[in-house]
């Protein structure tokens, strides 16, 4: 149901995310504005949406006549002022370029109602390269939404105001939605920096001959079904998520990383050969066009890929030495999400919850294992590493204010789960509780 102080909402960009996001809000029974330059993307929109339409009735998240219905409040122009009039928030998803947004935001301020919030729904761009071009800073924030799961980070700017926030946490709520707020920019926010140690961890496994995608899928699906009650919760391995991504997509932000990383100057050369092979296999599937599920080949062929056959874990066993590295890359970048002041224990579990494992998140699964086991295991890869790279490598920086965090709550005797105390409180965890997923 909507909330008082928004009636009508402009979204700037009708390609996958905007689709997405404006399907959700007519749902809910906003009055919806859905701008594109492009007449093709305005005209291919309405059938994206009911395709998305599909993955949410699939997760109960609505119903069919719920999304007949929100199609019809949904209104698609090339004309700026037609989308901005009357708006009282703006979603803004154009491609991923600063210049690009920061001419939107600056567009639309201009022909925006004086009170209307705007929001980016960026995932790499930092939220404070953008809001200079705006006026109003108090009303404007990142709303970012990942689709197709009821997860939204919200995070405010160095000018917005608390009311802004509260209004969008309202906003959230209505379509029945769950918020993060976060309390320091981060590109990539909570869920994409874990997923993204998750996928790139399972690439460099894959490149250095280490496990074929099929072995680092099971390994990875065995591991999580461990924390499950039941075996039909976890499908996907690393590789069937990237197929369903779209390995052009997983192809640029990883392109991207490895620029990144290459321009401040934090990739040792044998690293940076190691990701250069990564970039180049995955160009390999993009120029033979097997772009993933999309395309009906990826890692694998679709419509029946080879991860959904019965016998795809039939007398299998988790292989620790490729699911160990893969948990443990995410397990790190949760820590330090935390140590670095970006979100509480809480968040970064609710995040990974409510997008891949609704019984456990990463510090739920620390306090499984045990600290003292996590903190170990981490020091050993800082070893490995350098040896490999060398005591300069950056990435020793990182484990070890992840280790030295674990090291602390270890001397006070905070263990996990195994003597009642970790992260959360044992046997009654909050994480376990009815209501920590909204």
């Amino acid at each position: 149901m909507p909330i008082d102080e928004i009636k009508k909402v402009c979204f700037v960009g009708a390609g996958t995310m905007g689709c997405f996001n404006s399907l959700v809000t007519a749902i809910t029974g906003y009055d919806v504005n859905l701008y594109d330059l492009s007449e093709e993307a305005l005209k291919n929109s309405e059938e994206r949406q009911r395709n998305w339409g599909e993955a949410l009735i699939e997760r109960e998240f609505t119903t069919a006549d719920a999304i007949e219905e929100g199609l019809t409040r949904i209104t698609r122009t090339t004309d700026a002022v037609k989308a901005a009039a009357n708006a009282d928030l703006l979603s803004e998803s154009v491609f991923e370029q600063l210049d690009l947004k920061r001419e939107t935001h600056q567009k639309f301020e201009k022909l925006l109602p004086s009170h209307a919030i705007m929001t980016t729904n960026t995932s790499t761009i930092l939220l404070s390269d953008i809001e200079g071009v705006v006026g109003n800073g108090e009303r404007f924030a990142a709303m970012h939404f990942h689709q197709p799961t009821r997860l939204v980070d919200l995070l405010a700017g160095p000018r917005t105001s608390p009311e802004t926030i509260e209004i969008l946490k309202r906003f959230v709520r209505s379509q029945n939605q769950v918020e993060v707020v976060l309390k320091k920019e981060k590109a990539g926010y909570i869920h994409n920096t874990l997923y993204g140690a998750l996928l790139s961890t399972s690439m460099v496994l894959n490149y250095t001959s280490s496990g074929t995608h099929q072995e680092i899928d099971q390994a990875w699906i065995l591991n999580q079904r461990s924390y499950v009650d039941s075996d039909s919760k976890v499908e996907l391995g690393p590789f069937g998520l990237m197929d369903h991504v779209g390995l052009n997509v997983v192809h640029d932000a990883t392109d991207g990383a490895l620029k990144k990383a290459e321009e401040e100057g934090l990739l040792h050369d044998q690293k940076k050969a190691i990701m250069e092979g990564v970039v180049a296999n995955l160009k390999g599937y993009i120029d033979r066009g097997d772009l993933g599920m999309k395309a009906d080949k990826g890692f694998y062929s679709y419509p029946d890929p080879e991860f959904q056959s019965a016998g795809f874990l039939e007398g299998v066993t988790e292989n620790k030495d490729l699911s160990d590295p893969i948990i443990n890359a995410i397990l790190k970048q949760s820590i330090l999400l935390v140590v670095d002041g970006i979100c509480d224990v809480e968040d970064v579990d609710l995040s990974w919850m409510l997008t891949h494992s609704p019984e456990i998140g990463p510090f739920g699964i620390m306090d499984n294992r045990g600290i003292d086991l996590v903190s170990k295991q981490l020091k050993e890869q800082a070893i490995f590493l350098e040896a490999m790279f060398g005591k300069d490598d950056p990435d020793l920086d990182a484990l070890k204010r992840a280790t030295d965090y674990l090291d602390a709550m270890i001397q006070k005797g905070e263990l996990g789960q195994k003597n009642g105390k970790g992260f959360y409180q044992y046997p009654d965890p909050a994480y376990a509780r009815e209501g920590f997923i909204p």
